[in-house]
């Protein structure tokens, strides 16, 4: 894969690093991008050593702005760098009740999950079509399945992700594209997710998680494969199969219970 090249946002930690560390390990060259003021230098000169002679180019953009994604693009454009594999890793949550939850954040979590993520697929999606070339990984979640009280939004964002890929994979088929899209769906992964979105002191935030590390590798491997939905774990298989089983009212009881604080 020694000229195929990948762009990556939220790499700088947590799957999105683990991601970086797959595709560098057979020969891709990586366009790392987080927000600005993070550990993204760090995390590049890691895969570096790591990974002799990788070519890394980093390029930090805030997504949660309405600039940022278009920078991001315009960036690779003049620097003239053709993407072949796009994964949209970046995304964060909140945690509590909507009514109590910071609104601005939210706002970013939209910004982040949802619009970002829509116009990367948008403006790279549109080259690789042109190409008849390319691959695209989603960041969903099992809550893409899953109402989730006390995470209101941030699971929104991830059943957005969910719907809006299905879309694209339908149309891809109509259009006879040889791009492909696939949808990641972890379950709870040890990152610093739970931190960022006031979560830890949660059940679920203090529950056993899924490594980042195995999460990627699912992910990387339904990518290269052109899976439409990957479940990389046992537990996120099983997620997906209570969405199927029990009524969204009884899903909303479980996960709320997943949400309070772990000494209740």
């Amino acid at each position: 894969m020694a000229n195929q090249t990948v762009l990556i946002t939220g790499a700088s930690s947590g799957i999105g690093f683990e991601l970086a560390r797959c595709f560098a390990r057979d020969g891709y060259r990586l366009i790392l991008s987080a927000r600005p003021g993070g550990d993204l230098e760090q995390a590049a000169q890691n895969i570096q050593q790591e990974f002799a002679g990788v070519q890394t180019v980093v390029i930090p953009a805030d997504l949660s702005t309405h600039e940022g994604p278009l920078h991001l693009f315009e960036e690779t454009q003049r620097q003239g760098l053709q993407v072949d594999v796009l994964v949209n890793d970046a995304g964060f949550g909140e945690a509590g009740l909507f009514v109590e939850t910071d609104l601005q954040k939210e706002m970013g979590i939209v910004h982040v999950n949802v619009l970002a993520l829509m116009t990367l697929t948008k403006l790279f999606l549109r080259e690789m079509t042109t190409r008849n070339a390319g691959k695209i990984l989603q960041l969903g979640s099992v809550v893409s399945f899953l109402p989730n009280p006390r995470q209101a939004v941030y699971a929104a964002t991830k059943a957005f992700v969910l719907s809006f890929s299905e879309a694209l994979q339908q149309e891809l088929k109509e259009m006879k594209s040889d791009v492909t899209m696939t949808i990641l769906c972890p379950p709870a992964t040890e990152t610093d997710f739970f931190r960022v979105a006031n979560a830890e002191d949660t059940k679920v935030g203090q529950s056993k998680k899924a490594t980042a590390q195995e999460v990627a590798e699912g992910g990387y491997k339904g990518l290269l494969n052109g899976e439409a939905r990957v479940l990389p774990t046992f537990g996120a298989k099983m997620n997906f199969a209570s969405s199927v089983f029990f009524p969204d009212s009884m899903l909303a009881t479980m996960m709320n219970m997943q949400m309070q604080p772990e000494s209740k």
